[in-house]
């Protein structure tokens, strides 16, 4: 049993000690359930087993993480996002792992830096607060001032956290595939995507470059936006343990008093800090995937400045058009435009009931058949949602994961600076401008030639594989298989787009054609081609958009 779960014996006190906390806070029944209790000593296990705190099992598995250090605090933060998974009481108390991170000592990460910078921190900084203005789970903050005067925030990693968390993620992806094997209710979750998913998100917030990278990347992006602040980084004090960056004052998004102090009307702050998290998903697919509160400060004149750059999210244009559907689809009560966004988003299960879906999509769409964006509450929206997708076990990619996370904690963070404030009115602009680009004529003659390229291809590689099938025949060793389940919609799929094609490549001969009959002379008959090509082109539209 030990060689099944244990992949080297020097984790084995890690294992006892993972196992022990499980059954100090009453989660017996599931060491229990992984045959795991030998593992554990026997005098460990009653002393512990009499033990069993009275709190619910939600409040216990918050106490389990905070038990067992940096990486399990981590893997709560990462739990407490995932309503898709894990019940509102779980997600709650797990929320809670945010603000309850011990700091570890300032002769501590006075050594980090000396291993860093190659000398003594007092020769590198003129000053360095040693009580940390914040902690984490995974690094610390410390205010420091340059010897030019400037005033920094240095970001430390935890001493010695390499170890502690690779060793972690090794014994985390042992228990998920003993999970995955002997807790049947948890295979729909698939335990070992969901460790691997973590160990790559944890191992990206560890590397404090990748952190760097984002933030230069975010400065350039609002670079002329004059409502949001990015902080500068100091490239020659950062490494990949230690992250220089601007020390960054002002009051907390959430601090009503302070912003009427400096100035600024909450309701403004509530609406410039949804404007730049909704420009980021939707004008630059690349967003902060964790603002909240303590992320947010609000500079005089209410400028915006995000903090904590560990956590994004990233969106190409194709996923970002899915969301936009989605939400047209249920403005509209089109049940079929909404399964087909569910669809495009990857937003999928494996043994899906497709009536029970059909039928849940039109009570869902019908339930807003009378609101307009302006007037819906988008948290209740995606809470229902996440209600849904639980209901028919599929599976969310992990960035829709985030930006869920995000609108919804931009929503509740808006509210409370603003009873009256409606991201949803916020969010219909950059729906309508997705749209609008999204059948731009630039945007559909681009589309147009990659499928006349694929067209292209697909020709050029025919006669060949033409050849090679007849070959095969000849010798008697051509085997064909027939999957016939969906055949004609596949047909009429495969004849729509052919048609699409035809009258797009006519459409642009025309368009092509006209223009260079007015340069030669003929206006009339120019404008003739002109105008029939416009009504092709709005009948193309139309019919595209009904596909």
């Amino acid at each position: 049993m030990i060689r099944e779960t244990v992949s080297h014996l020097r984790d084995l006190p890690r294992y006892r000690q993972i196992l022990a906390s499980l059954m100090r806070y009453g989660y017996q029944d599931v060491v229990a359930a992984l045959h795991l209790e030998g593992i554990v000593r026997p005098i460990e296990r009653v002393a512990l087993g009499d033990d069993v705190p009275p709190q619910d099992r939600a409040r216990r598995l918050r106490m389990v993480c905070e038990d067992l250090g940096p990486t399990f605090v981590k893997l709560g933060q990462v739990l407490s996002t995932r309503h898709d998974l894990l019940p509102e009481a779980y997600t709650t108390e797990l929320a809670a792992l945010r603000d309850e991170v011990r700091p570890f000592p300032s002769d501590e990460a006075e050594a980090i830096l000396k291993e860093e910078f190659g000398r003594p921190p007092a020769e590198v900084f003129a000053r360095i607060d040693p009580v940390p203005i914040a902690s984490a789970s995974i690094s610390q903050v410390h205010r420091a001032t340059l010897h030019d005067g400037r005033l920094v925030a240095l970001k430390i990693r935890r001493p010695g956290i390499e170890k502690v968390v690779h060793a972690d993620l090794d014994i985390l992806k042992n228990l998920a595939q003993l999970a995955e094997g002997r807790l049947a209710f948890l295979t729909p979750y698939a335990p070992v995507a969901l460790v691997r998913e973590f160990e790559r998100t944890l191992k990206r917030e560890m590397d404090f470059t990748i952190e760097r990278r984002t933030m230069e990347r975010c400065r350039r992006q609002f670079a002329k936006n004059k409502t949001a602040h990015i902080p500068y980084i100091v490239a020659e004090f950062s490494t990949p343990r230690v992250l220089a960056m601007e020390f960054i004052g002002g009051v907390g998004v959430n601090d009503r008093e302070g912003l009427r102090r400096i100035g600024v009307d909450p309701a403004v702050a509530a609406v410039r800090g949804a404007r730049i998290l909704l420009t980021q998903i939707f004008e630059y697919g690349f967003f902060h995937a964790d603002p909240h509160p303590g992320n947010l400060r609000v500079l005089p004149g209410g400028v915006i400045a995000p903090l904590d750059y560990g956590m994004f999210g990233q969106l190409d244009s194709r996923t970002r058009e899915r969301i936009a559907d989605l939400l047209s689809g249920l403005l509209s009560q089109d049940t079929d435009r909404v399964i087909r966004a569910l669809n495009a988003l990857e937003i999928r299960g494996e043994q899906v009931d497709s009536r029970a879906l059909r039928r849940d999509v039109a009570e869902l769409v019908a339930s807003y058949s009378d609101m307009s964006l302006d007037t819906i509450d988008l948290g209740v929206l995606l809470r229902e949602l996440i209600v849904f997708i639980r209901t028919h076990d599929l599976h969310i990619p992990p960035e829709l994961v985030l930006l869920i996370r995000s609108l919804v904690t931009i929503e509740g963070v808006g509210r409370a600076l603003d009873p009256h404030f409606d991201i949803a009115g916020e969010l219909y602009p950059f729906i309508r401008d997705l749209s609008l680009k999204r059948f731009g004529p630039w945007r559909m003659l681009g589309t147009s030639i990659r499928t006349a390229e694929d067209v292209q291809r697909i020709a050029t590689l025919l006669p060949d594989v033409l050849g090679q099938s007849l070959e095969s025949i000849k010798r008697g060793k051509l085997t064909v298989h027939f999957d016939l389940q969906h055949f004609e919609n596949l047909v009429r799929q495969l004849t729509r787009a052919s048609h699409f094609l035809t009258v797009g490549i006519v459409l642009a001969g025309l368009l092509v054609g006209s223009a260079m009959i007015l340069h030669v002379g003929s206006a009339s008959l120019a404008y003739g081609g002109l105008s029939i090509g416009l009504v092709l082109g709005l009948w193309l539209l139309w019919s595209m958009s009904r596909s």
